[in-house]
């Protein structure tokens, strides 16, 4: 995946967050599609910051592979 195409995806999971967001009421049928959301942007994230990190490395590709889910790193 290039680099534009992960920021652009980003960009409209943001979007559509806000969306849900816009009217400052959460229904419950909007509660999983915001935590896919979430869970796809920490993926898209650090998708990003490992592309950048390898491009100023000078590399042209990712030398490790990301996680299958980046959240089960966290703490």
């Amino acid at each position: 995946m290039e680099l534009d195409d992960v920021i652009a995806q980003i960009i409209k999971l943001e979007e559509e967050r806000e969306a849900i967001y816009q009217d400052d009421r959460v229904t419950p049928e909007e509660h999983p599609r915001l935590a896919h959301i979430q869970a796809e942007l920490d993926r898209l994230w650090d998708l990003r910051r490992r592309i950048e990190a390898a491009r100023n490395a000078g590399l042209d590709h990712i030398p490790v592979p990301p996680p299958p889910n980046p959240s089960d790193l966290i703490g």
